[in-house]
């Protein structure tokens, strides 16, 4: 800016941060039905923790049906993880699941439940994939967190 007893600046250094979503593992998951479906959504790069996170079901958000056997524990910070829980698994839960926070793109994965002739397919699929129980995925999490963001 010009003035009269000369030029006046600022230096202004823009940092934009965008929140990011997503579900650890693959894009699909894979059960047996009758098992429990355990999902966990992180949340980083958020400049507050999310206020909410909500789980849908195809369209339909789940966070309060316990009578279904859902339950949904968010523990909020800089990289905020809510878990999803799913006792009982019935091919009725198959679908798309996705968590959404505030500010960010919703995260996605598909769920495979299975029974009849899948079971061999289904118990392989997950017997492959044990890291997807809940201590592990927190491990796994915390593990591709600092892969991701090393200090």
């Amino acid at each position: 800016v010009s003035t009269g007893s000369g030029t006046l600046s600022r230096l202004v250094h823009l940092h934009i941060v965008v929140p990011e979503a997503f579900i650890l593992g693959a894009e699909e998951y894979h059960v047996d039905a009758g098992s429990t479906i355990n999902l966990v959504c992180i949340i980083e790069k958020s400049p507050a923790p999310p206020q909410y996170v909500f789980w849908y079901h195809n369209a339909r958000m789940i966070n309060y049906d316990a009578a279904r056997g859902v339950s949904v524990a968010t523990a909020p910070g800089a990289r905020t993880q809510s878990a999803l829980r799913i006792r009982g698994a019935s091919t009725a839960h198959s679908g798309n699941y996705s968590c959404r926070a505030p500010n960010t793109d919703p995260a996605h994965i598909y769920v495979y439940v299975s029974e009849g002739s899948d079971k061999m397919a289904a118990t392989l699929s997950r017997d492959a994939s044990a890291a997807r129980a809940p201590s592990a995925l927190l491990v796994l999490g915390t593990l591709l967190l600092k892969i991701r963001h090393p200090k």
